[in-house]
């Protein structure tokens, strides 16, 4: 039985809950996914686990569908008004997005390599998504150091990106925090107007047939989306990454599904473990003399990300988009976050920097906006787009 597919699939979702656990715990100090990731290193390396314990779980071939569901399910969630909307920040968002790049390749490819350089750029800049896909093309093309370090990259991300998203957000927060006790009750208005636009909002299919979109409905209308989107990338240029985001969009956008169909029917925390499921045997490659290599790339490549940052947001006249240094410099960082770790970086900001609830509520509303709209714009829609792009040209 300890060489079952039973055991090793119990393994491998223990990890998980040990990791949820320790998150729990630690208030969220400490990353659930980092933990997750660094339980696994540490298992490859003592030998508890073998490298190929995901294909003995099971979970190799739903790796991939996993991750066509999930880019699915990620493309229901662009609210396309909201990002005309806030066409500035979706601007500044990609014009870092864009700086990041640069600095990377131009600084640090000839101190890590090109081809690390360009293996790690999408999972910097997105998530499990970006991750999956860059970590399979690169153990495909044999760069393996590269396809695991995708995986540490994106176990910890967010120590990089919260520190600087929250420090930018306290201090935008105490600049509107002033304007704000000039006038609550104009700024309070001003706030509730922007959010009722007086527009009689249309009855949704998917609203109006709610009782029909039962878990097995949602998840089998996913699962044909990826489908779909594999079938379209097998016939024309365009990656099939792409296709299964701008079908989740156009489904959610005209009703025919509810926005985030996984979780509603439940199947989300398993799809996830599945979807890590192509990250995590690449962490099986690597040998103890590999760490110390890998924790200087990841210096480099996280210090010439967020050199980008600051020259985009902060030196250029780029912050003018949004009228704010601090504001700018918050919102390039969401690349490293995304949610919902912009959400909780916004009410953490607005607890500390607001003093009445009023304030707290209104801080609240008007940073977490810029954030969701930064980290919606980079990664989960052009980390997606840069991760097809280089996996399926450049390897």
């Amino acid at each position: 039985m300890f060489d079952s597919v039973y055991f090793f699939f119990m393994a491998v979702v223990g990890v998980f809950a040990v990791g949820d656990l320790i998150s729990f715990f630690t208030k969220g100090k400490l990353s659930g996914l980092m933990m997750v990731m660094l339980l696994f290193l540490i298992a490859f390396l003592t030998g508890i686990l073998p490298a190929d314990v995901i294909d003995r779980a099971g979970l190799t071939e739903m790796a991939s569908v996993s991750t066509d569901m999930l880019l699915f399910n990620m493309g229901s969630t662009i609210n396309v008004r909201q990002l005309i909307r806030e066409w500035r920040t979706v601007a500044l968002a990609t014009l870092c997005l864009i700086g990041t790049c640069i600095s990377m390749i131009v600084i640090g490819g000839p101190i890590v390599g090109i081809e690390t350089v360009l293996t790690t750029i999408p999972p910097i800049n997105g998530a499990a998504v970006a991750t999956s896909i860059m970590s399979d093309a690169a153990a495909a093309a044999g760069l393996n150091t590269a396809a695991a370090l995708c995986a540490v990259i994106f176990a910890t991300q967010r120590f990089v990106g919260a520190p600087i998203a929250s420090t930018m957000g306290r201090r935008y927060a105490k600049v509107l925090l002033e304007e704000y006790r000039k006038d609550p009750k104009l700024h309070m208005m001003n706030t509730e107007a922007k959010s009722d636009d007086g527009k009689t909002q249309k009855v949704l299919f998917c609203d109006k047939y709610k009782s029909l979109f039962s878990s097995n409905v949602l998840i089998g209308i996913v699962a044909a989306g990826a489908f779909i989107a594999r079938l379209l990338g097998s016939v024309t240029p365009v990656d099939y990454s792409i296709w299964a985001l701008l079908l989740g969009l156009i489904c959610s956008s005209t009703g025919i599904v509810p926005q985030t169909p996984l979780q509603k029917g439940n199947a989300f925390g398993l799809i996830m473990i599945c979807v890590f499921g192509s990250i995590i045997p690449a962490l099986g490659g690597v040998t103890a003399g590999q760490l110390g290599t890998m924790a200087f790339q990841l210096i480099v490549l996280f210090g010439t990300a967020c050199l980008g940052i600051f020259i985009v947001a902060w030196i250029l006249p780029c912050w003018k988009l949004v009228g704010n240094r601090n504001l700018a410099v918050g919102i390039g960082a969401m690349q490293f976050l995304g949610f919902p770790s912009n959400i909780v970086v916004v009410r953490e900001v607005s607890e500390v920097v607001g003093e009445t609830e009023d304030e707290k509520l209104w801080l609240n509303s008007k940073l977490s906006v810029s954030y969701v709209v930064g980290g919606i714009t980079v990664v989960t829609i052009l980390s997606v787009v840069m991760a097809s792009i280089i996996s399926r040209y450049l390897f």
